[in-house]
């Protein structure tokens, strides 16, 4: 069972590498055949990768075989509105129940951000940052939401780190964030994470929007 658990998730970790980074392009078809023999692994952990990347909105799953999904300016807008409608309130909420050894895991990640490091180690360290903080507030079905929506929004996070790049305002607000943290001041933390949230949101948006312009014009020779 422990190794069907461990092969599960290596090719798990591996296939998302490959669908965030765009290795795997949107369309593409990933059969649990394939995949177990590429993996040289049995179908289950196969299959089980994929109901994994399935729920984390990666692929669409069919009988047989999978679909990496498209990217989408519609479901990245709601994602985000979303986020942007919980996780500040869930940040506020946490602020006070933060405590040192948090921060001190805060400055370092911080630190990992700023460093030359893959997008894909960008994101752990992203994701392990704001949970330092949410995961402190007694809202266990708000945290469950919180990490959903951030799971789902990662794949267009990555658009931002490995593609479009301009992180100085990440680190920043990253710093703002852990400022606010530490003074206690669950309001402003609560406001800089929103405001966090809407420059990513509207850097990625635009990406997309000039990226579907184009698409035709380069189509049309």
């Amino acid at each position: 069972m422990a190794a069907a658990e461990s092969a599960a998730g290596r090719v798990t970790r591996d296939l998302r590498r490959r669908v965030l980074s765009g290795d795997l392009k949107p369309g593409t078809v990933l059969s649990q055949a394939r995949i177990a023999a590429e993996y040289d692994v049995s179908r289950m952990p196969a299959r089980d990768a994929l109901q994994v990347l399935a729920n984390e909105g990666l692929v669409d799953l069919g009988p047989a075989t999978s679909v990496v999904r498209e990217l989408s300016i519609a479901e990245l807008q709601e994602l985000y509105e979303l986020r942007e409608a919980v996780e500040p309130l869930l940040t506020r909420l946490a602020v006070p129940n933060v405590g040192r050894a948090q921060m001190a895991q805060m400055a370092a990640l911080v630190d990992v951000m700023e460093s030359e490091v893959s997008p894909a180690e960008w994101l752990e360290a992203n994701a392990r940052f704001h949970a330092h903080i949410f995961t402190c507030a007694d809202r266990p079905r708000m945290i469950e939401l919180t990490q959903h929506l951030r799971r789902l929004t990662d794949r267009y996070l990555y658009l931002h780190i490995g593609v479009i790049e301009n992180l100085e305002h990440l680190h920043a607000e990253h710093r703002e964030i852990l400022d606010a943290v530490r003074a206690g001041d669950a309001a402003a933390a609560a406001e800089f994470t929103r405001l966090h949230l809407v420059t990513s949101h509207e850097l990625i948006l635009r990406h997309l929007l000039e990226n579907e312009l184009l698409a035709p014009l380069s189509q049309g020779g």
